[in-house]
């Protein structure tokens, strides 16, 4: 295993947020959210990477070290104002491990987030977009890694985004949780974000060769359309190696390249800007 090249990352104003989801799990969401963050970087951006399922698998890829805080405590609201305390956030935010490209840093997830989604505070659709305010601005890039449902977490990282991507499997039940959170992004686009754009559908852990989860990418292409990304991401054993290794795919040298190279492209486009 090689160690990835740690360019100065770049600094702008805003950063470009952006949500990826599914209401199913197990398609590689947080995979391909933490290697685009790993792409982001070695393009020289710097990027933050948030943590929004109580399962808390992006934190652990990520190898980072959790300090007194994470984004339950931050969400947590102050009896006193019924509000979440504005740009909290900051407390929780952590660097990447050592295996990662300079420039990423992540706000961990802890297993009480589950409980922040039975929370019935007003405003509680905005809470992680209110923590935020003021703390996002060093970012170029910020990376909301959302659960796989379609509870408060995940309308908190759509409103706090300004586009969403969603990745899949080619399966039946992946289609099926793309109709989910799509409807998920139509509720808040009506109610809570109206400026929320639209990214694009990945097909992850795609088999070409096998015949059903080619039949499955040809029926969510024949359904979205121009709203699927154009390229699909292979299932490859180098993305199990590096995901139990809490490292990013470039990491692996010959063997990640190929897998690697694809996350490259992508996080291009996704960097280029929505699509609808």
């Amino acid at each position: 295993m090689t160690m990835t090249n740690k360019p100065k990352p770049k600094r702008s104003k805003r950063p470009k947020r952006i949500a990826l989801g599914n209401q199913k799990g197990g398609v590689g969401k947080t995979t391909t959210t933490v290697n685009l963050a790993a792409a982001a970087a070695r393009l020289g951006h710097r990027v933050l990477v948030g943590d929004l399922d109580p399962q808390c698998n992006t934190t652990t890829t990520m190898d980072c070290r959790i300090g007194d805080y994470t984004l339950a405590e931050v969400l947590d609201v102050d009896p006193a104002t019924r509000e979440v305390v504005p740009g909290s956030a900051a407390a929780a935010i952590v660097p990447a491990g050592e295996a990662w490209p300079a420039g990423i840093d992540v706000l961990p997830a802890s297993p009480v987030l589950a409980v922040r989604e039975q929370d019935t505070w007003d405003g509680r659709e905005h809470r992680l977009a209110r923590a935020c305010e003021g703390v996002l601005d060093g970012y170029d890039v910020v990376l909301w890694d959302l659960p796989p449902n379609v509870g408060q977490m995940t309308v908190n990282g759509l409103v706090a985004a300004d586009e969403v991507w969603v990745v899949t499997d080619p399966t039946r039940y992946g289609l099926d949780g793309v109709a989910l959170i799509m409807g998920a992004i139509d509720r808040v686009q009506r109610y809570h974000h109206p400026g929320l754009a639209m990214g694009q559908i990945v097909i992850n852990m795609h088999e070409p060769a096998r015949e059903e989860p080619r039949f499955r990418a040809e029926e969510i292409r024949a359904k979205y359309g121009r709203l699927v990304y154009d390229e699909e991401l292979p299932r490859a054993e180098v993305v199990r190696k590096a995901t139990g290794a809490a490292a990013p795919l470039a990491a692996y040298g010959a063997e990640g390249r190929k897998a690697a190279e694809a996350v490259d492209r992508l996080a291009k486009r996704v960097l280029d800007g929505a699509v609808a």
